[in-house]
């Protein structure tokens, strides 16, 4: 499925199952991983013109997964509309019960310096490690759910 609301350049790489929009200068797609795990990868610029667009984007594609990899590695430049974005999915995420991992490009760890000094999001260095960090946490609520 492809939405537009400006042409921009494809996020890459996208395989034809991949739910992609494009939205100011930024490109969003979802790659479902699992039945339980999405990956919501975004491109480009995210600014006053679609933080919003990302925040719904992500709530869009989590309503029956139960962990998101939010990979903002190929971000280029990350407004403070782009920080309001991620509160929104943390929120969102916490009330739905959706474990998440959060893959930065420089821009937004630059901005997550000065605007999240106590590392609230779960930031992580790369893909590698968000699938680490939800594999953990899976195994975590199996054994919670085990005692139970």
């Amino acid at each position: 499925m492809l939405s537009t609301t400006e042409d921009r350049r494809p996020v890459e790489p996208h395989e034809p199952d991949d739910d992609v929009e494009y939205t100011g200068r930024a490109a969003f797609a979802m790659r479902r991983r699992s039945p339980a795990r999405v990956i919501v990868t975004a491109d480009g610029e995210i600014d006053a013109t679609n933080g919003k667009a990302l925040g719904r984007f992500v709530e869009r594609h989590t309503g029956i997964s139960t962990q998101l990899v939010l990979d903002l590695s190929n971000v280029e430049f990350f407004g403070s509309q782009g920080f309001r974005a991620l509160h929104y999915v943390d929120v969102h995420c916490a009330r739905s019960d959706v474990d998440w991992a959060l893959v930065g490009s420089p821009a937004v760890r630059r901005l997550l310096e000065i605007l999240d000094p106590n590392d609230e999001f779960p930031l992580v260095e790369d893909l590698a490690a968000a699938q680490s960090r939800l594999n953990c946490l899976a195994r975590c609520h199996r054994l919670v759910m085990g005692r139970g």
